[in-house]
C-alpha cells in the first residue's frame, strides 16, 4: 500500500529529537509500503531555512528507502503564539499542497502537533477520498491554555477547539502517544475502540556502550539531563538545585540538547557562577548513548502543572533504556506510576529545588542503589516498551485501515 504520513516535526536517526516517526516510516518500509513523509525543512531545534532549501517552497527527495516532501514553514518562531502560529499555518499551507501534489494514497497519516497541518492533511485526505488516521501527542487546545500561551474562550481556543473537532470526525482511527491523551480523546466522544495507545518505546538493548569524554572529572556524580531546553522542562529548578549543593563539587550537572530557553539558561547559570553545570550542544540521536553512559542519574524535571501529570516523554525511554537511574520532578501521574512499577528511580515535587538537590545528594551517596534502579528500569522498559512492536503496531492500525 502507499502511505502518506505528515508531521511537521519528522526526525531522522541521525539528527537530533525524537525519532518516533522515523522508526513508524522505517517499518512501513520495511513491510514492502511505498511511504511518503511531507515535512518542514524548519527543523525545531534550530528554526532556520538550511541553504539547500533556500528560495524553494516544496522540495521532492529520495531518503532511506522513503519519499521525502520537505516543505516551506516560516522560521526563527519563538515562545510566542503569533510567531508559532505563523509557523503552524505556513506548514499547514505547503504540506497540504505536497499532499496534493504526492500520489493518491491508500492511507494518510497526520501527527498533531501540529493541529492546523493536521487538519490540512485530513481535508488532503477527504478530497483524495482516503482514509485518515490521526496521531495525537498533545491535547489542543488544552496544553497551549495550561502553558499560558491561549486565554480559556478566545478566539484561538474556539478555532483550535473546530480543528480538532473536525479531525477526531475525519479519523478512522486515533493513536494517543499517553494512557491521559487516551482518556482525553475518548472524553471529547471518539469511540474507545476507534483509539489506540501507542507510547514512545526503546531499541532492544544492546553491548555496552563507551561513555563520551565528557569535560567533567572522571570520578564525579554526573546529574544529565538530555533534550530540548524549552518551554515545558523547569531546568531553573534544576539550575536552583546545583546552586544548593555547592559543598558537594564532586556532584556535576550537564545539560545535553538545544532550544529556545537554553541562552537564558546559561547566562543564569553564568550569573550565578555555577562551576558545576557544563552546557552540551545538541547531539545525532545516534551519539544520545554514549552520553547517556557517562550519567549516574538522569533527570526529568516538568513545571508544576496538571498538564504534566499526563506527561510520559520520549526522553524516559531513553534514559531507561541506557539503564540510568530517573529522577524526576513532575506532579504525581503516569511518569510517577512508571517509575514506582519499575523502581527506575525517585520521584519529588515538581519546582521544588531544594526537594532535588537533597534527592540528587541521596543518590550520590549510594551510587550502588543507582545502579541497581538503573538495572532494574532497564528490564522493565525493554519488557513493556519495546519499539520495534510500538513500530508494528502503527503498522497493523495503517493497514487495517486501508483495507476497509
Amino acid at each position: 500500500m502507499r502511505v502518506l504520513y505528515v508531521s511537521q516535526y519528522f526526525v531522522r536517526g541521525d539528527q537530533p529529537g525524537g525519532v518516533r516517526h522515523w522508526h513508524h516510516t522505517q517499518a512501513l518500509r520495511e513491510r514492502g509500503h511505498d511511504v511518503h513523509i511531507v515535512t518542514s525543512y524548519v527543523q525545531h531545534k534550530e528554526r532556520t531555512i538550511p541553504e539547500r532549501f533556500r528560495g524553494k517552497k516544496v522540495v521532492r527527495e529520495s531518503q532511506d528507502g522513503v519519499t521525502m516532501w520537505f516543505t516551506y514553514s516560516t522560521p526563527g518562531y519563538g515562545r510566542d503564539m503569533r510567531s508559532r502560529l505563523s509557523n503552524y499555518l505556513s506548514f499547514a499551507t505547503w504540506s497540504a499542497l505536497a499532499g496534493f501534489r504526492a500520489p493518491r494514497p491508500d492511507v494518510v497519516l497526520a501527527s498533531s502537533p501540529s493541529l492546523p497541518s493536521a487538519a490540512a492533511t485530513a481535508l488532503v485526505a477527504l478530497v483524495k477520498r482516503t482514509p485518515f488516521v490521526f496521531e495525537v501527542r498533545d491535547l489542543w487546545p488544552e496544553s497551549a491554555i495550561a502553558m499560558g500561551l491561549v486565554r480559556p474562550g478566545s478566539g484561538f481556543a474556539r478555532v483550535a477547539a473546530l480543528l480538532e473537532r473536525f479531525c477526531y470526525r475525519r479519523a478512522a482511527h486515533v493513536i494517543a502517544l499517553t494512557d491521559g491523551i487516551r482518556d482525553g480523546v475518548i472524553a471529547k466522544g471518539v469511540a474507545p475502540q476507534h483509539v489506540t495507545l501507542v507510547t514512545n518505546g526503546v531499541d532492544h538493548l544492546s553491548t555496552p556502550v563507551v561513555p563520551v569524554a565528557a569535560p567533567v572529572p572522571d570520578d564525579a556524580f554526573v546529574a544529565m539531563y538530555v533534550g530540548a531546553h524549552g518551554t515545558y522542562s523547569s531546568l531553573d529548578t534544576v539550575l536552583h538545585a546545583a546552586d544548593l549543593l555547592r559543598d558537594r563539587p564532586d556532584i556535576r550537572f550537564i545539560f545535553v540538547g538545544g532550544g529556545d530557553q537554553k541562552p537564558g539558561l546559561m547566562e543564569r547559570a553564568r550569573f550565578m557562577g555555577l562551576d558545576t553545570v557544563t552546557f552540551i550542544d545538541s547531539v545525532p540521536k545516534s551519539q544520545v548513548p554514549a552520553w547517556l553512559a557517562r550519567a549516574d542519574v538522569c533527570l526529568l524535571p516538568y513545571q508544576d502543572k496538571a498538564l504534566f501529570a499526563g506527561a510520559l516523554p520520549n526522553k524516559t525511554f531513553d534514559y531507561m533504556g541506557a539503564g540510568k537511574p530517573i529522577l524526576a520532578a513532575v506532579p504525581e501521574g503516569e511518569l510517577t506510576t512508571v517509575i514506582a512499577k519499575s523502581g527506575c528511580g525517585v520521584a519529588v515535587a515538581p519546582e521544588d529545588p531544594a526537594a532535588m538537590a537533597a534527592a540528587i545528594r541521596a543518590m550520590a551517596d549510594d551510587r550502588a542503589g543507582c545502579a541497581t534502579m538503573g538495572a532494574s528500569g532497564a528490564r522493565y522498559v525493554e519488557e513493556h516498551y519495546d519499539r520495534a512492536r510500538l513500530a508494528g503496531v502503527v503498522c497493523d492500525i495503517l493497514e487495517r485501515v486501508a483495507r476497509r
